[in-house]
Parts: C-alpha cells; structure tokens; sequence
C-alpha cells in the first residue's frame, strides 16, 4: 500500500469521523488515511478509544450551546455553514427534535444570580444507543462507498515531523506521509496532543488547570432546580451542566507507553440506557486554576494523586465530609478553594452540603492554549486542529470542528 496521502487524519472519534465523512461526500478526489488507535466500526470497543470515540459511552446529549463555541474561532457564518451538513447528517439517522432547557424555579434562579454566576441554560439533542450505532454504519458504509479514504485501526502515531512541506506520520505499523494533516485525538489523547504541540513549538500557554468534584444528590434534594440541564458559571467556577437520573461512572485515562504506565480514572456521568436509570442528579463543580506554564501537567498530577488516594478508584464521600475537613482529599491544598465555594453555594441550595456525595477525581482534560485561523488550522502550515484536540469540548463541537476542518484542509 502507498504511504503518501493528501490528507492524515490521526484519531477517529466524532471529530475525525465527520473530518472523513465530509471528504468522502464532497472531496472525493483528495486521499486520505484515517489513523485510530482503537478499533474500527461494528468491532467491541474501549470505553473511549475506536470510531466514533467517547460517542457511544457517553450520555447522548448533544448541546447546542457547542455552536456558539465554535463560533468564537471559526465566524458565525462558517460554523452555521457547518451545522446546517451536520443536522443533514442526523436526519439520516432520525428526525431529532431540539429539547428546550428548562430554568430553575424562579426564587433559586434569584438566588443564583445573587450570588453572581450567569445561569445557562442548554438545549440539546438526545441520541439513544440504537441512535448511535445507526450514525456509526451510515457513516461508515458512507465512506467505504467512496474509496477515497483508507483507514488503519488499532495502530498508534506515535511521532509526527514535518520535512518542508509534507508531514512525516510515524506509527507503530507504518510511516504515513501527507500535505495536510488534521489532528483529531480528543478526550483520551489530550497528554499526547501537548506533547505533539510543544514539539512543533505552538503552545501559546499553557497556564491553567481544570478540575473539582463531581457532586451527587437524590433528585428531591434538587427539586428547585426543575430538572434543567443548565451550567452556572462565574469568573473561574463552572457548575454543571445538571444530570438527571443517570450513574456516576469511572472514565478511563489509563496511559501506558514505553517509558511510562499512567493509571487513573475520571468521575463522569451515563444515563441514556434503562440499566443507568437511578433517581439521582450529579453535576460537575470545576474549578480553572492557575498554574504558569504547567496547567496540563498540574491537571495531570492532581488527577493522578487523588485517584492513588482513593486506592485506584473513583472515590465516593459525603460533601459534609469535605466540608468538616475528614475527606481523604482534604490534605491536597489544591482543593482549598471548593470549602468556601460549596459554602456559598449552599445559601441557595442548603442541602448540598448536608445531604449530598462528591465523586473524585473530577478534571477536564483539555490541551494547552493553541493559536488558530478561523478554518482551524494552526501556526503550523497544514496542520488543523478539532474537537477537545483544539481545546474545544463538546459531542457536537466535536463533530462541527471535524467538518469545518474536513473542507479546510481540501482546498
């Protein structure tokens, strides 16, 4: 097989599905490999790894808040451009119906607003299992039909270069060469896309570290908040969004290469299956905290040392536990900012601090700050950036920055 290729697209999560899915469909003359460490469509799967990444584990909701997200990179006009091919998409799949987030009731929301945080509200779409296994054959028997994109499953990149104009895709199979390149790995490859990024010298910064607890109450406890899936956010806090009626569930990060074994799991939330189904709504309180030049790293350590704490687990404890100072994490001072958030908080909502339970660790794993045009691509020529790879988080950011970048690296 040739190694020389118009396109590399590394990681085929949502993003980089939708990067191919929109070459196969409208560039059909341009060449493309499609790398992905995990498996490839119809194939038993890890948790995050393989087509269609994090899709089909997660909870199904796509926000539609993610269209402002992009937005703010691309232009108005482009990302709309890109929602309009995505939705067209969907409708392959089923005639999804935008759900209308609902407010919290009017005496909490005063409440909140009090206390200054912006209340948000998130609309969005539900995708069910069947949903989504739907969406993974169209687009893959899609993409198979227009053969111009070939794919290599279960083979890592493992060293990326750039020699003048063509970029040098080193794996543990082969070596790919390419004109463009569009790096896609998202939520699982977030420790990798730092590296590749400080390599090519494009960090622009790299100074904060998100992360907290994931809290978890019984759903009366949390009954004047309506059932809404909003995020309230101020300055450096971010709470939500709110998820109702589902399981905290451990998300795998485990790392494991040749000079290092990474283990750690993260707090995150599943309920789009009967066997998830509990009377309980969780939320994540995040936090994004300075750390000058070693935000990721600081992420990192702090998630790994709270999961060695918690004996290689998620951990499970009261909030009045934390609050009083007995909570196994209670020694890192990394945490001593949540005591007097959870405080205020509970002059709106009282019984968080009494009656519910906090799940650790809890991080966004995101990239460091990386400077990019408004059709994605990085100070590096060629190389475009998609989905939580480009700092971006979010099901359907991921698939509209996949698409934008898709028509980019084409033309």
């Amino acid at each position: 097989m040739s190694n020389i290729f118009d396109v590399c697209v590394v990681g085929l999560g949502v993003a980089g599905t939708f990067a191919c899915l929109k070459i196969a469909k409208d560039h059909k003359n341009t060449k493309v490999i499609g790398i992905e460490i995990g498996r490839g469509p119809a194939k038993r799967r890890q948790q995050l790894f393989g087509w269609l990444g994090s899709l089909p584990s997660s909870d199904g909701k796509l926000y539609q808040n993610d269209l402002s997200k992009v937005a703010d990179i691309t232009g108005l006009r482009r990302a709309k451009k890109a929602h309009t091919w995505f939705k067209h998409i969907m409708e392959q799949v089923n005639d999804f119906k935008v759900i209308k987030d609902r407010a919290p009731v009017v005496a909490l929301e005063k409440k909140i607003k009090k206390l200054g945080y912006e209340v948000c509200l998130n609309d969005y779409i539900q995708m069910y299992p069947k949903e989504i296994h739907s969406l993974s054959k169209y687009m893959a028997d899609t993409i198979e039909h227009d053969k111009n994109i070939t794919f290599s499953f279960e083979n890592e990149a493992v060293r990326i270069s750039k020699q003048k104009n063509v970029f040098i895709v080193a794996t543990e199979k082969q070596e790919y060469r390419c004109k463009k390149l569009i790096i896609a790995v998202g939520r699982s490859g977030w420790r990798w896309a730092k590296s590749v990024y400080s390599n090519f010298g494009i960090i622009d910064s790299n100074d904060i570290a998100r992360f907290g607890i994931r809290i978890e109450a019984n759903s009366s406890v949390m009954k004047d908040f309506n059932r809404t899936n909003c995020s309230l956010i101020r300055g450096d806090v971010e709470i939500g969004p709110f998820s109702w009626f589902g399981t905290v569930i451990p998300e795998d990060h485990s790392l494991a290469t040749d000079t290092q074994e990474i283990e750690m799991a993260i707090s995150a939330f599943r309920s789009n299956e009967a066997r998830w189904k509990t009377d309980k709504v969780s939320f994540s309180l995040i936090g994004s905290r300075p750390f000058p030049n070693r935000g990721v790293e600081e992420a990192d350590r702090i998630g790994q040392l709270t999961f060695t704490l918690s004996n290689d687990r998620i951990l499970k404890e009261r909030v009045s536990s934390l609050m009083h100072g007995r909570s196994k994490i209670s020694i890192l001072s990394e945490y001593d900012w949540l005591k007097p958030t959870i405080a205020e908080l509970a002059t709106a909502v009282p019984e968080i601090a009494t009656k519910a339970y906090f799940h650790v660790p809890c991080m966004i794993p995101t990239v460091p700050k990386i400077n990019l045009g408004d059709n994605l691509e990085s100070e590096v020529d060629g190389m475009f950036l998609v989905g939580e790879s480009a700092g971006i988080m979010g099901i359907l950011a991921a698939g509209l920055t996949g698409i934008v970048a898709g028509d980019a690296a084409c033309k």
